[in-house]
């Protein structure tokens, strides 16, 4: 697994040429302002850092964790130069401890990059570090995406899988959907989860 979850770092934002634009994702800003105000946020897997930037902008407390160290250098840059106040961590998910709860954890494209133990056990953790009445909003490849090669030991979830995760918790949203990967030339297939974990 160490050559596909080091593939951003060392193919993409290393790279001498590589511009970054900490393009955050409005969809999923604007659905965290539908639930939330304010608040801990931690976005894993946070790549350039946009959406995390953009939630800190609104005054969210926000901590984010990649594993380029690349990206996070650029994050923290960023956030100095625009005095934003974030905690941007470079850190294995494999390995990462979530210390504390949270009011919202969110993370979209990264589950593949780890083996099914570790994807699911991974997931568990969030659920445990969010606070009642707290938010997870995930977003995962499903099986036999195009990007799963046959020997793949990266964790591609079953359909719906993610709604038996959280079926103990209230589901806001699911879907399940395709999204053309402009490089690659196909479309991944994907089911995207927003959840609040219930009071009681």
């Amino acid at each position: 697994m160490a050559k596909e979850k080091y593939f951003f770092e060392e193919e993409v934002f290393s790279k001498p040429n590589y511009k970054f634009m900490f393009e955050p994702d409005k969809k999923t800003i604007k659905e965290i302002l539908k639930y939330k105000k304010k608040g801990k946020i931690l976005e894993l897997g946070c790549g350039e850092g946009g959406t995390s930037l953009g939630l800190a902008k609104k005054g969210f407390d926000v901590a984010c964790m990649d594993i380029s160290k690349t990206a996070i250098s650029k994050i923290k840059e960023k956030a100095k130069k625009e005095r934003i106040q974030i905690n941007a961590i470079c850190a294995d998910l494999e390995s990462y401890k979530i210390n504390g709860k949270y009011d919202i954890i969110i993370g979209s494209g990264f589950f593949h990059f780890l083996p099914k133990g570790k994807a699911l056990k991974l997931i568990g953790k969030c659920r445990a570090h969010t606070k009642k009445g707290g938010i997870n909003i995930f977003i995962v490849m499903l099986k036999n995406d195009p990007s799963q090669e046959k020997d793949s030991k990266g964790y591609y979830f079953p359909k719906y899988k993610l709604k038996e995760i959280y079926s103990d918790w209230d589901i806001k949203a699911y879907q399940k959907y395709e999204e053309y990967d402009k490089k690659e030339g196909w479309n991944n297939k994907l089911e995207k989860i927003i959840a609040v974990k219930k009071y009681n």
